[in-house]
Formats: structure tokens, sequence, C-alpha cells
């Protein structure tokens, strides 16, 4: 009897031991993935649609969920347009050169900060912001608010370089309206007219911040402040 019972205690202890295991990967099941979390950060940012619409303008996206760590501040000068779907829009034409700062970058929820001058007014903060990529790669999501009083629209700004040393190398940003809403008919891109713009030096450098001021590329007119706005031409 005596060892009757001990067999069976063995037993339940064994089915209780599988038990609890079994509950534990399956809890582990759960737990969204890396990729699950920052796809679904930068869906907070920028609908499929509008990210689609960049893809199909050759706009690189540097995927991946180990980007370099891109805190710091940065200076894109020569700023050139490479590809639009906006009809007015010319090949090679110039914009303001812009400055933006990265910052509270977290390897959790790939969250990050960025605020800056000239992405399309004359100071940005992005609303939700994300960014992915891997070795030295890179693409930052940014949603953002330009106000030009009375009106206002919600931009995607999507940046993609590689980190070197404190500097960038091949920057792209693709600008996308995302919510006209607010806007009018003459001020913003339209909703859904996008810009991919380089730099055409390929080396955005690393600045501080708080004392480099934003400048205009070498003999270029520029009607607007922004490469948000539709009033830009060359000289």
């Amino acid at each position: 009897m005596k060892n009757t019972f001990i067999k069976v205690a063995s037993i339940c202890i064994s089915i209780a031991s599988l038990t609890y295991l079994s509950s534990c990967k399956k809890g582990s099941k759960n737990a969204p993935s890396n990729e699950e979390i920052l796809n679904n950060k930068i869906e907070e940012v920028i609908p499929q649609q509008y990210l689609d619409t960049l893809k199909k303008l050759n706009f690189t996206l540097n995927e991946g969920t180990t980007p370099p760590n891109m805190e710091g501040a940065y200076f894109a000068d020569n700023l050139t347009l490479k590809a639009s779907n906006w009809a007015p829009d010319t090949e090679g034409e110039h914009f303001l050169s812009s400055k933006f700062k990265i910052f509270n970058q977290s390897t959790k929820d790939f969250g990050v900060s960025l605020i800056g001058e000239h992405f399309l007014t004359a100071r940005d903060t992005s609303i939700v912001t994300a960014i992915s990529g891997s070795g030295n790669n890179f693409t930052l999501y940014g949603k953002v608010k330009s106000t030009t009083a009375p009106y206002s629209a919600i931009f995607a700004v999507i940046i993609s370089g590689t980190k070197e040393g404190n500097d960038i190398k091949n920057y792209t940003i693709g600008l996308i309206n995302i919510d006209n809403t607010n806007g009018d008919s003459g001020t913003f891109l339209p909703q859904g007219k996008a810009r991919i713009i380089y730099d055409s030096d390929y080396t955005s450098e690393g600045i501080d911040y708080d004392t480099k001021v934003s400048s205009l590329p070498p003999n270029v007119k520029v009607l607007s402040k922004s490469a948000g706005e539709i009033q830009i031409e060359n000289n």
C-alpha cells in the first residue's frame, strides 16, 4: 500500500509539473515579440497606405529591431528633391536646411523623441515617434503636426540613413500629408502627396542643437519655410 501511495503521489506531482510548465510556455507565447511591438508603434505614426506611397517612390526603409543609438543633434543642408507624387514638383528643387534632435530612445518599445526646425515649419515636434534598423542603418518614423495659422495638417516624417561617428550618411527624408482635415488647398501638400528629399552632399553633421542655425542652400530661392508647404521654386 505504501509503495502504491508513493507511486500515485509521484504521478500527481509529475502531472502538476507538466501543467505548470505548459502554462508558462503558453503565457510566454502571449507576450508580443519585438517585431510586433515595433510594427504597432510604426502603425501609430503612419497608416500602411501612406507608407506604401513612400515605398512606391523608392524610399528606403531600414527594418529590424536593433537600430543604432541615434541620440544627438544633426544638421541637414543641400536638401534636394529626389522624388514626388505631386505634379507641380520638379526633381532637383531645393529646400530650407533643417536641424533636428533625437532623444529618449528606448530599446524596449522602440519609442524616441524628435524635435526639429524646418521639416515642416519653423519648429516641429513629433506627436508619436518610432525607430527601426540594424547595425548602423536606421529609419526614424515621426508623426508631426504642422501649423501655418490659421491652418494645420498632420504629416508623417520618415528619416533614413546610416550612423557614422557623430554624423549621418545618406540622409533621406520622406514627407507625406496624412491628415489635411484642418488644412486648405493652398498651404500644404495635399493629403496623400509626398516628397522624398535627400542631403546631396551625403553627410549630415552632428551639431550642438542650441547653437547651429539653419541656412539656405547656395543659389536657391525658397518662397516657403518648409518642405511640407507648396510655394517652393528654384532661382
